[in-house]
């Protein structure tokens, strides 16, 4: 009994001793742990368990240090990262905005090419300006237009779309800065709440006009970039349509002037005498070149009968179109009046009278007509201001000057014209011809000048008129040395 009691107790006290134990340690434990979490590196611990606590406090302390630089190089990498996302984030935004404003460029040269294609088949300029307007309202969204072209010294409106004040055209003097101008009709057109701007229509220096956009302005942008562009695209596209549409214009109505300008040099060539009558005891040989397509000199035979024929020779002042309608007029009334008077001198008063009433002042025309008798062999003449005629005496081989004097036709109404008479025989040689002759220049402004004219004419007289002629006219383009014909040239050779 006494030993149960005492293996009883024994086994209290070392249940407690055991439980002591386990306090112990259990503290130690606990105290352990709290020099651990607090890096101290003296706990109170035992001494065969010191020097691996503090291998291990210092293993710690080593992963501790190398844990924070990772944390501080992660906190940097971190901060660099969300600069690089705010980074990327601000160019998405902006490769955003950057695409669609290509894709509205895109679409904007797309639409372009659709109306330049359009624009430069078309040639009529009112379908080429309608065209481009539809295409800024709608491509560019403008809220009004207007368009502007040159006429010589006028910037005209063609067009505008839109309530615009101030729209007017403008008549300006050669010195005229356009640009400036073009300025201040910004000024006169745009009101305090729009945004106008201009862009000129100018192709290869040459100025055609100018257009004008109008918007209203708004908060964030009065007109985007890409509108821009496409207004600047849809000017180009005006100039260059506008340009083809007035050179093609111009190119017509050269075109069509040159063709009635072909028709009436023919209708003058027919006009002129064709038969010569070889029966009757003259050679006649004739020439005329005008200075332009047509011109304003002319040259008539008219055979009344077997031994009568009137030869004239005459010059309006000027050349081109109004020289010729005037001097188809006077060939007209002149060749009715060969029918109807016997005197060349009568002839003449009542041409001058009939002109006089439908002439300007600034118009006249010199005449030399006269009459030959082959019977008698009598030339008898009257001169309106023309040239005199030369003439070649066989008998005495010398050329002389024939000549009455009197005004030019259209000068004097009323005026009294003069009658000379000359007797020809066999061989002599009459010569007419126009100041385009003796006139006729070189590269140094020398004139041919009579004495030339009679100095050909006397070495050649031996010749036929035919041959006469050629020789003048051979040596006139000798002397002229290749310089361009400033007049109408005229001759009527005449061998008796």
């Amino acid at each position: 009994m006494g030993v149960a009691i005492t293996i009883v107790f024994a086994l209290i006290i070392t249940g407690l001793l055991i439980k002591r134990q386990n306090e112990i340690a259990l503290e130690e434990m606990e105290n352990l742990i709290h020099s651990i979490s607090t890096r101290d590196t003296n706990p109170l611990i035992r001494d065969e368990l010191k020097d691996e606590y503090e291998e291990l406090i210092n293993d710690i302390k080593e992963q501790e240090k190398a844990l924070n630089e990772s944390i501080k190089e992660i906190n940097v990498y971190q901060r660099e990262l969300n600069v690089a996302y705010k980074s990327v984030l601000a160019k998405t935004t902006e490769l955003e905005y950057s695409n669609t404003i290509l894709e509205k460029r895109v679409n904007s040269l797309s639409q372009l090419n659709a109306i330049a294609q359009t624009v430069l088949s078309e040639l009529d300029l009112d379908k080429i300006i309608g065209i481009i307007l539809d295409a800024c309202f709608v491509l560019a969204d403008v809220k009004k237009i207007a368009l502007y072209l040159w006429e010589d010294d006028r910037l005209v409106n063609k067009v505008f779309k839109g309530n615009i004040k101030g729209i007017r055209n403008y008549k300006v003097a050669e010195q005229t800065n356009r640009d400036q101008l073009y300025e201040k009709i910004l000024k006169e057109i745009e009101e305090n709440d729009e945004k106008a701007i201009f862009y000129k229509l100018a192709l290869k220096g040459k100025d055609i006009g100018v257009i004008y956009i109008i918007n209203e302005i708004e908060e964030n942008d009065d007109m985007e970039e890409a509108n821009y562009e496409t207004i600047s695209n849809l000017a180009m596209q005006v100039a260059i349509a506008l340009n083809n549409s007035i050179m093609y214009s111009e190119l017509s109505i050269k075109e069509r002037i040159a063709k009635e300008l072909s028709i009436a040099a023919n209708i003058q060539k027919n006009l002129l005498p064709k038969d010569t009558k070889l029966g009757f005891h003259i050679d006649l040989s004739e020439f005329f070149q005008p200075a332009k397509e047509i011109g304003g000199d002319y040259y008539d035979y008219n055979f009344i009968d077997d031994n009568s024929v009137f030869l004239t020779i005459g010059d309006v002042s000027g050349k081109g179109i109004p020289a010729a309608l005037l001097m188809t007029s006077i060939r007209a009334t002149l060749k009715s009046l060969c029918y109807t008077y016997n005197s060349v001198d009568d002839m003449l008063i009542k041409l001058n009278n009939f002109m006089c009433k439908d002439m300007n002042d600034e118009m006249f025309v010199t005449i030399f007509h006269s009459h030959f008798d082959n019977n008698t062999k009598v030339l008898t003449y009257s001169n309106a201001g023309h040239n005199p005629l030369l003439v070649y005496r066989a008998r005495e081989v010398r050329v002389e000057e024939e000549n009455v004097k009197g005004l030019a036709i259209g000068f004097s109404e009323g005026y009294k014209y003069k009658l000379g008479k000359i007797k020809l025989n066999e061989g002599d040689i009459l010569l007419y011809y126009t100041d385009g002759v003796t006139e006729a220049e070189n590269k140094n402004k020398d004139l041919f000048g009579i004495e030339r004219l009679k100095k050909v004419f006397l070495e050649n007289s031996y010749k036929s008129a035919q041959q006469i002629k050629e020789e003048i006219l051979k040596e006139i383009e000798v002397f002229k040395e290749g310089h361009e014909q400033v007049d109408d040239i005229t001759l009527l050779v005449v061998k008796i």
